[in-house]
């Protein structure tokens, strides 16, 4: 009913290419890498960004990590003020009980419970004709919603430990700087490459393919980058680098990279959706 009133109703757009990143380009800066680096899971990194981002990591969470320690430290410190505290009690209490100063009767207990329960039970003095109610402004507002400096707020919530590990800012597993692995992009027009990069600036190093968006691959003991239909005939043969000879231990020194976005639907989730709800707040308490 209320999409049929044109009250709610859900908003799809389709993105272009140009809404995805092309193969080569950093993914912190969005732009094309000066100084590649691959981390293991195939994303690709400007060396200057990456370094910055993981220093930044470390430097918050070394903060964050301090903050929590000195939490802790507030809550033993408490613990031990309210443990002697109760100790001290408890001491006074035996003290008086062993020089005879408080009795252990249950009926002075309840003598003693009744008055302080008749001392809280007192009608309110009544005011004389004529006599003005003198009213404590500070008590009144210890509990005053108006006044924002006397308000009560919720304890601040506890800090949890901060985990001191770097992680990849796109895949959020741990990175370390000696995970990171140099890579030769090979530019297939470096006056593009000059005016800020393009789509399709980079280029297979064996057939000089521009890659777009088709799967690259990183050859990890020369830095080398080829197209996934070149591993078969050119490097899984001979185990070796087409370009630089340099000799592979397996499979494993394979790594495939993150491929470029387009805006075709076979390649990408392109299709972007948004709901909205307009409702009226009257008589309809209900949230989306």
């Amino acid at each position: 009913e209320r999409k049929d009133a044109g009250f709610a109703g859900t908003r799809k757009e389709v993105m272009g290419t140009d809404c995805f990143l092309p193969f080569g380009y950093c993914a912190l800066s969005l732009k094309p890498a000066k100084d590649p680096v691959v981390t293991p899971d195939g994303w690709i990194y400007d060396r200057e960004y990456i370094l910055e981002s993981l220093l930044q990591q470390k430097v918050d969470k070394q903060e964050a990590l301090k903050k929590y320690e000195a939490q802790e430290l507030r809550k033993a410190r408490q613990e031990q003020a309210e443990k002697q505290e109760q100790d001290s009690r408890e001491f006074e209490e035996f003290r008086q009980a062993e020089q005879g100063l408080l009795s252990q009767d249950a009926r002075h207990k309840r003598a003693l419970t009744k008055g302080g329960a008749a001392e809280d039970e007192r009608p309110e003095k009544r005011l004389r004709q004529g006599e003005l109610l003198v009213v404590d402004k500070a008590k009144a507002r210890e509990k005053s919603f108006w006044a924002p400096q006397c308000t009560q707020t919720a304890a601040p919530a506890d800090l949890k430990k901060a985990d001191t590990a770097a992680r990849c800012p796109m895949s959020g597993k741990k990175l370390k700087i000696k995970d990171l692995i140099p890579v030769k992009l090979e530019v297939t027009d470096q006056k593009l490459m000059d005016q800020g990069g393009g789509r399709g600036m980079f280029c297979c190093a064996v057939s000089k393919h521009e890659i777009s968006h088709q799967q690259a691959a990183l050859l990890k003991p020369s830095g080398v980058v080829v197209l996934e239909s070149v591993l078969q005939d050119c490097v899984y043969k001979d185990m070796r680098c087409p370009i630089t000879n340099v000799k592979l231990k397996g499979k494993e020194d394979v790594l495939l990279l993150k491929q470029g976005g387009t805006g075709f639907a076979a390649h990408n989730e392109v299709e972007a959706k948004s709901f909205s709800l307009l409702r009226s707040f009257t008589g309809d308490a209900r949230t989306q």
